[in-house]
């Protein structure tokens, strides 16, 4: 820092124009201001070293240098306090108040403090006569505040550039600065062939200013100040340019003026663009925030944060939708409000590794809502950091996933079902050849004509209960013997097999069953979905109605244009369902039996009526004592009930 003063002190004292020690610029004095505002009051002491062996190396007397260091000290102290105090001054200089701030506080006020005292030891030590105190004040000055106008800038501006530029900008740059120096020589550098020296010329320079200004902001505008005053002032004190056909002190304070008014004027601009362009960027980063904001908020999956202390920070809606509480309830509680006691270590080895620097992507696991239920979430964890790259918190996604774990396990039922179901054709199967055996025997066994008293009356109830065990073999054959194609079968054999299968359920509860079905009636359809609907519908009765109920199935035909149909309707006097049970009876996963059932039945049924073009409906009474529930099932299907219907379903039981 003093070495840097010092260098610009000595470029300042090669350019005198009143005095040795006093000069239209000076540069030390915009390195010092700029010292103290980066670096704080604390590089003082450099600063006045820097000022003193500037001065002890001048003609001059050693304790004047001391005063001058004294006064080169103060100025850029006054200066800081100034700003920092009054304008609350950003060393960015990215606003205009700031930039204003410099010139007012920075160049104007605080330099006249060195301007007083730089002027006084001068003069109390004899270096200038006291005649002269006034201009010499004005152009020490004027010259401290050129300082600080054209330097200052420059290295806080340069400070606070990051970004490299591209190559396009850097040739233009180049170019800009190529174009200015040959503008500045032709017009401070003193040509033959022309005659007349206009102090109107020195403008010329002021486009390049301004387009540096708008294309590099106040770095660029600076750099570009500083290089027409560079070449300006060193012509000017040889006496070649516009300024220098005057006294020597009015040529310094023209000079001093052209300054002032070039940088005012490039460095308000810049600043005000760059003012312009930073509210843009924040208008366009509150937009933006704002519609963030408004996406997190009617997002479906539950977005919140919380702090390193575990207490919930934020809670959009899709979050009170999922668990229940509003964010006036939840924000400012622990977030194991909604995490189960038995997963409250895994909470902890989750922050673990977001402090490692880690992320959790789709953690399945289990949450708690507020009405007490689990359920399924799947949970992305990211840290939360502030500008500084330290971990302040952590962000989570939450999906609901209860219903994709439900359709999964419905699945996992479902096969193991089927599983069942195939098992337990190929055991009827493997029963039906060894039981066809034993019933030729008895046959055989019953032609003896010298058999014991009796003996024929068990043969023949054996017989007769074979037959019955044969006859359930192959109804359970036929029951889970399922096929994609449609086939003709006969309604009442369907409903017969399923009284059947279902028959230990039915005389256990001593249920009555009442049966309207015609026997002949003959439908085309898919034998295997058809049946499926009704045991599921069937299945269900039996479950709702009470010890010794009623279940009443009707099938009859409707004859309509442009289709036929069957329609099927089981009714039973359970207990009835309310109005905002029978709303979601056919929605997924929905059921009134509590941890009974899987609620995918009726919404399965439903579909598969529906995708034959036909309708599930539901009806039911709650009232007590004359309580009941109906559904009736039409059923788009071909009514066969001719002779070749006749011999296409005797085709299919011989096949």
């Amino acid at each position: 820092m003093s070495l840097a003063y010092f260098v610009a002190g000595r470029l300042g004292l090669a350019t005198p124009f009143t005095s040795g020690n006093i000069s239209p610029v000076w540069p030390a004095s915009g390195i010092a201001v700029a010292s103290i505002l980066i670096y704080g009051n604390r590089i003082w002491p450099a600063i006045f070293l820097g000022a003193f062996f500037t001065n002890y190396l001048s003609a001059i007397p050693h304790v004047a240098s001391i005063g001058l260091g004294i006064g080169n000290t103060l100025e850029a102290l006054t200066a800081a306090f100034l700003l920092q105090k009054l304008a609350i001054f950003d060393i960015s200089l990215s606003r205009l108040r700031d930039v204003l701030s410099l010139i007012a506080f920075g160049a104007i006020t605080a330099t006249m403090v060195g301007a007083t005292v730089g002027v006084g030891v001068l003069y109390a030590t004899g270096v200038s006569p006291w005649s002269g105190i006034g201009s010499a004040w004005l152009v020490y000055w004027l010259g401290d505040a050129m300082g600080v106008l054209l330097i200052t800038p420059l290295i806080l501006a340069l400070r606070t550039v990051n970004n490299p530029l591209s190559a396009s900008r850097l040739a233009e740059l180049l170019g800009l600065v190529a174009a200015l120096t040959c503008t500045a020589f032709f017009v401070f550098l003193e040509h033959s062939w022309i005659a007349i020296k206009l102090d109107v010329l020195a403008f010329a320079v002021f486009p390049f200013v301004m387009w540096a200004a708008i294309r590099f902001g106040v770095a660029g505008c600076a750099f570009m100040i500083t290089i027409v005053a560079t070449i300006a002032t060193v012509a000017t004190t040889y006496g070649s340019g516009p300024f220098a056909h005057y006294s020597p002190f009015i040529d310094a304070s023209l000079l001093q003026i052209f300054f002032f008014v070039l940088s005012t004027s490039g460095l308000t601009l810049a600043a005000a663009l760059s003012e312009r362009e930073r509210l843009e960027r924040i208008r366009l980063a509150q937009e933006a925030r704002i519609h963030l904001a408004a996406i997190v908020e009617s997002s479906d999956d539950a977005i919140l944060s919380k702090d390193l202390n575990g207490i919930i920070r934020t809670w959009n809606g899709g979050a009170e939708r999922i668990f229940g509480y509003s964010a006036e309830e939840i924000i400012g509680k622990p977030i194991f409000t909604i995490i189960p006691a038995e997963l409250h270590a895994d909470e902890f080895q989750i922050m673990e590794k977001l402090q490692r620097g880690e992320r959790i992507e789709h953690l399945e696991t289990t949450r708690k809502k507020k009405s007490g239920e689990l359920i399924n979430v799947s949970v992305t964890i990211s840290p939360v950091r502030d500008e500084k790259g330290r971990m302040v918190g952590c962000a989570k996604i939450a999906r609901d996933i209860t219903e994709r774990k439900k359709t999964e396990e419905a699945l996992f039922t479902s096969e193991k079902l089927a599983s069942v179901g195939r098992m337990a054709a190929t055991i009827a199967h493997e029963i039906n050849n060894p039981l066809e055996a034993v019933v030729n025997l008895i046959y055989l066994a019953r032609q003896y004509p010298d058999s014991p008293p009796g003996l024929n009356d068990f043969l023949e109830t054996a017989d007769d209960e074979l037959t019955r065990v044969s006859h359930i073999v192959k109804q359970t054959l036929g029951f889970y013997r399922e096929t994609a194609a449609p086939s003709v079968f006969r309604v009442a054999e369907v409903v017969n097999g399923m009284l059947l299968v279902y028959g230990s359920k039915i005389a256990n509860r001593k249920i009555h069953t009442h049966i309207d079905v015609p026997v002949e009636l003959l439908v085309d359809t898919v034998l295997g979905e058809f049946r499926q609907v009704i045991a599921n519908i069937f299945q269900n009765a039996i479950e709702a109605v009470p010890f010794g109920g009623n279940i009443h199935i009707r099938v009859s035909s409707v004859r309509g244009n442009p289709v036929n149909a069957i329609r099927v309707t089981i009714a039973d006097d359970g207990p009835g369902i309310d109005q905002a049970d029978l709303r979601r009876i056919f929605a997924p996963f929905f059921t009134t039996k509590k941890d009974l059932g899987t609620g995918l039945g009726l919404w399965v049924s439903k579909g598969i009526v529906e995708k034959h073009g036909g309708n599930l409906k539901v009806r039911s009474n709650i009232r007590t004592g004359n309580s009941w529930t109906v559904f009736s099932v039409l059923w788009p299907s071909t009514i066969a009930s001719d002779s070749s219907a006749a011999s296409r379903l005797s085709r299919q039981q011989q096949a």
